[in-house]
């Protein structure tokens, strides 16, 4: 018996139409998705040439493995070369005194508390010199919440705080040499003749002051090799026992040194004073000018 083929399904209009709209589907498809690659691949160069070329130290880090990547930069900054940095990890270059920094913080950052922190610590050259580092950590977390690996970005601010510290210091050499000007109007000594000094006081006098003129009479009297030494208090009205009392110790110190004191222009309030105290002032000569204290000395010294 004769066999005859079976026969072939003729697909429909419909049919036809459905798989040529199936196949516009996959081919929009396979464009949005070559778009996403190229995409992801414009990013992935983006994110390389920002990371090889960055002004700062870049790396990858994991917990389990360690480095995972870092830029040139990084090498540069602590002077390795990439094959010896990975043979090192975060603590090995960090300075031993600031390895506990941020322990606690780091801490935090795994178990997802916080997910990124900034700190200025100390690292280690490998050639033993300091580097100071801002230092930032950023953590990334599986889809599930866990920690993963961290980015780490490491800012070298040596010369900033070199150039800040030179500031401070500059500053601070102005204030002193104000200070030193401020002392020296307040605490004017004058050598008005050899071996003769005059110290003129006018306005307040507080313990502050009174110990700068005891030190600037010692002072004057070693430097200028003075036998006599005038302090005039004229234009000073008035002082408090305290303060009388730190001016009559600097009169006896300077005859320690060898000087004779003379005290010039007591006023009422303060002779008052000094008579309340009872102050010593049997080695010290009290004159009513500081004309006749100069006049005392000079005579003094030629005789």
């Amino acid at each position: 018996m004769a066999r005859y083929p079976s026969p072939v399904a003729v697909p429909t209009d419909a049919d036809v139409h459905s798989l040529r709209q199936r196949v516009k589907d996959l081919e929009k498809q396979l464009e949005v998705r070559a778009d996403e690659i190229a995409a992801a691949q414009e990013d992935a160069l983006r994110y390389r040439r920002y990371f090889n070329f960055a002004q700062i130290g870049m790396t990858v880090t994991s917990l389990g493995t360690g480095w995972i990547d870092f830029n040139q930069q990084l090498c540069e900054q602590l002077g390795y070369t990439p094959e010896e940095l990975r043979g090192t990890n975060w603590v090995d270059l960090t300075h031993p005194d600031d390895v506990s920094l941020d322990k606690d913080l780091f801490e935090k950052l795994v178990r997802g508390e916080i997910q990124r922190y900034s700190l200025d610590k100390r690292f280690l050259r490998k050639d033993g010199s300091i580097m100071y580092g801002n230092i930032l950590i950023q953590g990334v977390y599986r889809p599930d919440g866990s920690f993963d690996h961290i980015f780490g970005f490491l800012h070298d601010v040596t010369e900033r705080l070199q150039n800040e510290r030179e500031r401070l210091g500059l500053k601070q050499e102005i204030i002193d040499t104000q200070k030193k000007a401020l002392r020296e109007l307040s605490t004017p000594l004058i050598p008005v003749a050899k071996h003769v000094l005059v110290m003129p006081l006018v306005g307040t006098i507080d313990s502050v002051r009174a110990q700068a003129v005891l030190e600037t009479l010692l002072e004057g009297v070693t430097r200028y090799q003075a036998r006599m030494t005038i302090l005039d208090i004229t234009g000073v009205q008035v002082m408090d026992s305290e303060v009388t009392s730190a001016l009559v110790k600097a009169a006896q110190a300077v005859e320690l040194l060898g000087a004779q004191a003379i005290l010039t222009g007591i006023q009422p309030g303060i002779a008052k004073t000094l008579v309340e105290l009872d102050a010593e002032l049997s080695n010290v000569m009290t004159l009513s000018t500081v004309r006749e204290g100069i006049s005392y000395a000079l005579g003094r010294l030629h005789r």
